[in-house]
């Protein structure tokens, strides 16, 4: 596909936004180097944000969708993931998992939206690569206070990334968005 199909850096997050009704998200685009700590560490990486999660809060991941559709092919998620020892937000986002790219019983865990996709494709032991298409800083509007329950920060930082399986195929399109650290 073109990348023509993808109107900004912020896809599938403006799309899903957009569906909302929200007003788009007031951002730059940054190049890595200029993202903090531990927002460098969190964000740059070819690795799934799953595993820097965890590592990082010391607790595996759950995910909290805020809204979610599924034509068969393409399943859209807006999402909160939050720790699951604590139930503190840990990332707020959007994700486009291309279903007709991964086996079905790998679709049936994605759709049943309790884990973050990293997760399930470690488990599963599918074999993709991740590719950072941009680096954000984010000023937070009234759904990401809401979904972080506060922000007490002018500024928050995330990514735009895409995951690809092993024969370049897109499996998904994902904006992660980061609370203060």
């Amino acid at each position: 596909m073109s990348t023509a199909t993808y109107p900004d850096i912020l896809y599938p997050l403006s799309f899903m936004r957009s569906a909302r009704g929200l007003p788009k998200l007031n951002y730059d685009q940054i190049d890595a180097s200029e993202l903090p700590e531990p927002y460098q560490s969190l964000l740059v990486h070819e690795g799934d944000m799953t595993s820097k999660l965890e590592t990082y809060h010391e607790s595996e991941q759950k995910v909290k969708a805020i809204r979610s559709s599924n034509n068969g092919k393409k399943y859209f998620r807006e999402v909160i993931l939050e720790s699951k020892l604590t139930s503190k937000a840990t990332e707020y986002g959007a994700i486009e998992i291309q279903l007709d790219a991964l086996p079905e019983e790998v679709c049936d865990k994605i759709v049943e939206a309790q884990r973050p996709l990293g997760g399930i494709l470690n488990d599963y032991r599918i074999p993709y690569s991740s590719v950072p298409r941009g680096f954000l800083r984010v000023i937070p509007d009234e759904p990401i206070v809401e979904a972080f329950s506060q922000v007490e920060a002018d500024h928050l930082y995330g990514r735009s990334n895409q995951l690809t399986g092993f024969n370049q195929e897109v499996i998904a399109r994902i904006v992660e968005i980061l609370p203060v650290c």
